[in-house]
């Protein structure tokens, strides 16, 4: 009996993968989202706000606080979340200083970096169409300015390899976050970026565990980059 029970499974999840379907494990972002009762998500990197769409479709109900530095997608941000009062944008970049940085707007432009291209980045669509100047702030100094926004904050983070900048300007105030979430590359496509195993162990560091992972690109068999989410212990 339990031999043709496992059989039975056997060809139901066949059925289902050959449809489309796959068995989710790992816990979603907005399964996190609602087991930490966040109420903010600062979306760095949002492009035109896929993201945000996203938890939006999932259920996440609270604010989200977008930030994109190129002007082209930031317009598109704003078409997009023009109905939805719980969303707000804003047009610059955050790093490990106060300043300004070369965008490099990718024929992709949500894969735009201000990173340079490695080898196997120049085969993506990574490959720069123009560069425009943007405002870089720290985190720290943003959040110092609008304290209001201090409450459960979720820190998702996809910006295309500037990632560590993001997170080391956040300075003290990352001690006050409930949850990172942060894109990390297994295959490098821009340069200087640190090994994952690095900065999972700088997660730790800061007192930060892997709630669940989640492959968002693969090239042939092999992982090319994980959505990490670290939640504070």
């Amino acid at each position: 009996m339990m031999t043709n029970l496992s059989g039975f499974r056997r060809v139901v999840r066949k059925v289902f993968r050959n449809l489309g379907f796959q068995r989710r494990i790992a816990p979603h972002f907005v399964d996190v989202m609602h087991a930490h009762d966040i109420d903010v998500v600062f979306d760095v990197g949002a492009n035109d706000g896929d993201y945000g769409r996203e938890i939006r479709d999932l259920g996440y109900e609270g604010l989200i606080v977008s930030f994109e530095p190129n002007s082209e997608a930031y317009d598109r941000l704003q078409a997009a979340i023009a109905s939805d009062p719980n969303w707000i944008a804003y047009s610059f970049a955050f790093g490990e200083d106060d300043g300004e940085a070369e965008l490099s707007v990718a024929e992709n432009d949500a894969m735009s970096s201000i990173k340079g291209l490695t080898e196997f980045g120049k085969e993506t669509g990574a490959v720069s169409n123009t560069t425009v100047n943007v405002a870089i702030t720290r985190l720290d100094s943003f959040l110092n300015k609008h304290p209001e926004l201090m409450k459960n904050v979720y820190l998702k983070i996809d910006t295309q390899g500037f990632e560590m900048e993001v997170l080391r300007g956040a300075g003290e105030k990352l001690a006050q976050i409930a949850a990172v979430q942060a894109e990390i590359a297994l295959i490098h496509t821009y340069t200087n970026e640190l090994d994952w195993l690095e900065i999972l162990m700088w997660m730790r560091a800061q007192k930060f565990e892997v709630a669940t992972a989640i492959c968002n690109s693969a090239v042939g068999a092999q992982v090319r980059e994980f959505d990490f989410v670290f939640v504070r212990q």
